[in-house]
């Protein structure tokens, strides 16, 4: 589980460069493993609790930014292949079902035993980024012309842009991950159901994560993911994103934004 701690650590580097202590009148991020009623899924709590997974992402997160109240990021038994954002609990939490049935597709890709490694964290990182985008919409009442699940992805996919500049691989190995799961409709993944996750929203998430490395994403193209004719005006779109993204949080952030 250590290369997905490396990932979703990396991944804040977005935030990080808006760093400064932290201020006790705000909410903070916290933590919880919830302990599963499948015995199955115990290797997951215990080997992720170890790598502090979480609190890695907690951690970076409240040296960034300012919450009205505090949210839970949490792993819990829900009974469904998928993730959530829960507003009345303030709960973003990543499904055990979920870390199993990617943990499965990924496995099952034809790939390497360290790339289906690399699978699986990208597409928990990705996930959970997601959600917490998701919870900053809401608590925030944060402008999303398209929705907060988009605006879920949006978050994800500069969040993983950023890690990228760091040299993490997880945003690949997202892009890779999803298609690979939406290639297997009857997998009983529900996450693609339960979020309208389609071939739309990967394209636009491919297309960001392009634009902020082209060399780093070219089987998105050569895997028709990303349409050629669009492959142009990608870093434009991931330009404007981080403008759109960086005036919403202007306001709750621990410090002035600092220049990219």
């Amino acid at each position: 589980m250590s290369a997905a701690r490396a990932a979703l650590t990396a991944a804040a580097v977005l935030l990080a460069t808006l760093a400064r202590a932290a201020s006790p009148e705000h909410g903070a991020f916290l933590t919880v493993y919830e302990r599963p009623r499948t015995s199955d899924y115990l290797v997951y709590r215990d080997e992720l609790a170890r790598e502090r997974v979480l609190e890695s992402v907690a951690e970076e997160l409240n040296r960034v930014l300012e919450l009205p109240t505090s949210v839970t990021l949490a792993i819990a038994e829900c009974g469904h292949s998928t993730t959530r954002w829960d507003g009345a609990a303030r709960t973003v939490t990543l499904c055990y079902e979920f870390l199993d049935a990617v943990l499965v597709i990924a496995g099952e890709a034809g790939v390497p035993a360290e790339r289906a490694e690399e699978l699986f964290s990208g597409a928990v990182t990705f996930a959970l980024f997601a959600e917490v985008g998701r919870a900053l919409v809401e608590l925030r009442a944060l402008p999303a012309p398209q929705g907060a699940e988009r605006a879920g992805d949006e978050f994800a996919a500069l969040t993983l842009a950023a890690a990228e500049h760091d040299g993490d691989t997880g945003s690949a190995a997202a892009v890779e991950f999803f298609d690979t799961a939406l290639q297997q409709p009857d997998s009983g993944f529900e996450y693609l159901e339960t979020h309208q996750f389609d071939r739309a929203r990967l394209e636009t998430v491919a297309c960001l994560l392009y634009g902020n490395a082209p060399r780093n994403h070219a089987a998105s193209l050569a895997r028709g993911i990303l349409p050629k004719a669009r492959a142009p005006r990608c870093a434009e779109e991931l330009l404007a994103l981080a403008k759109a993204w960086d005036l919403a949080l202007h306001d709750h952030v621990r410090g002035a934004a600092a220049a990219r």
